[in-house]
């Protein structure tokens, strides 16, 4: 069966996806999302690791949060353990389903229709927008629109429909909720490196409150990905002793954003635009900071009747002069990390037991902002570029205007 004609068809009902719909419904467009799930925010397939950044640009108040982070403890391929951080809240830890439903109840707020179930199945132009065929129960629902807006994830439909070049890097990555009757620091993220645990990216454990904890890996790599964690819960007994794991889930963390992110009658954002941090693989603040530039340029097309690529390639315009080059630095850092062994990750991480380079990861550490903390550390301790400099040009990120306090750079 056909549907009604919408002037925005937002495929994907993520947070992404959501903002947007908010945004162009708000200035009284027609707005349909279409999302596969039957559940919004469900299956959570995110760590929910978080600064307060993500909340104010969501419009939600910090204290919905699960727990507050101040710091984190590093463990190297050996076991050796570096912490840093604990003089501040450094990071929200968010009840993700709960998120995003506050921020699709936004979008219902405003006059956005959701069409929950509803999986897409091919996207066509058709004369003066696009025609959407999906499914929903079995049977085919069609929808048309001015033009459609791809917030439908790492494997998107949106950016296949639009010929857009694919994201650098895709990084396969793990998750569960347990239970930790050992109960590490409730203020502390637990980060674990090396190749027996997570090849080429890293492992984390998140206290949600109480002996609840979310575990995750990932790799960029093929492998078993099993047999990491089994190696993580075998060498780490006084964390994972008595551990009951209550929810699994799994799923695709495209890095680095694609080369273009719109053509003509359609726009992609947050995972579906390769908008995730490349450092962390955490794609809110991102997401949502794109889309409300995204909102912004579909509102104009909409406004002046022109939905053409070079229209909306204001879009790509918009958000790289905004986070942009944190994205292309973090990629910088990416291929960096992604490159370094076992050992020279160890002698790196030696570093963090020198006082004045602790204090710069306090100072500077952001993890919105990663590359903020990456160029005054660099500065203060060349022996870094000795190590890294020729792995991916991290010369970039030598920037003017990003020398090291004196009172930071000191023992």
């Amino acid at each position: 069966m056909s549907g009604a004609w919408y002037d925005a068809i937002v495929v994907g009902g993520g947070p992404a996806g959501a903002t947007v719909a908010r945004g162009i419904a708000s200035a009284g467009f027609r707005v349909t999302i279409l999302e596969r799930d039957r559940r919004v925010g469900h299956p959570v397939q995110c760590s929910g690791l978080v600064t307060d950044r993500t909340l104010v640009a969501a419009g939600l108040d910090p204290r919905m949060a699960l727990n507050t982070l101040s710091g984190a403890a590093i463990h190297a391929p050996s076991g050796a353990r570096y912490e840093i951080g604990g003089d501040r809240i450094h990071a929200y830890v968010l009840n993700r389903a709960e998120f995003d439903v506050e921020v699709m109840t936004q979008a219902l707020d405003v006059g956005s229709d959701l069409q929950i179930g509803t999986r897409v199945t091919a996207i066509e132009r058709i004369p003066g927008g696009v025609e959407v065929m999906s499914e929903r129960d079995g049977k085919p629902v069609t929808f048309r629109g001015r033009i459609v807006i791809g917030a439908d994830g790492p494997r998107s439909l949106v950016a296949d429909f639009l010929g857009l070049p694919p994201p650098v890097e895709v990084l396969r990555a793990r998750g569960a909720d347990a239970m930790l009757p050992r109960r590490p620091p409730i203020d502390q993220v637990q980060i674990f490196t090396g190749e027996r645990y997570a090849p080429g990216f890293f492992a984390w454990v998140i206290p949600l409150g109480g002996d609840r904890y979310r575990i995750g890996w990932g790799s960029s790599r093929t492998g078993r990905g099993a047999n990491h964690l089994a190696a993580l819960l075998a060498d780490y007994p006084e964390i994972f002793d008595g551990i009951e794991v209550l929810t699994q889930t799994g799923g695709l963390i495209p890095l680095g954003p694609r080369p273009r992110t719109a053509g003509d009658a359609g726009i992609v954002v947050g995972d579906a635009a390769g908008q995730a941090k490349a450092t962390s693989g955490g794609g809110l603040y991102t997401g949502l900071t794109c889309a409300a530039h995204c909102a912004r340029v579909a509102i104009d097309a909409l406004t002046a009747g022109d939905t053409t690529a070079a229209r909306l390639s204001a879009y790509d315009r918009a958000w790289r002069t905004d986070i942009g080059g944190e994205l292309t630095r973090a990629a910088v850092l990416r291929r960096a990390y992604r490159n370094l062994t076992d050992p020279e990750l160890e002698w790196g991480l030696r570093l963090l037991r020198v006082p004045g380079i602790r204090r710069l990861v306090n100072h500077y550490g952001d993890i919105d902002y990663p590359s903020r903390l990456a160029a005054p550390a660099l500065r203060a301790a060349p022996m870094l570029r000795t190590l890294l400099g020729d792995k991916a040009g991290l010369v970039e990120l030598l920037h003017p205007g990003t020398g090291v306090p004196a009172r930071l750079a000191g023992d």
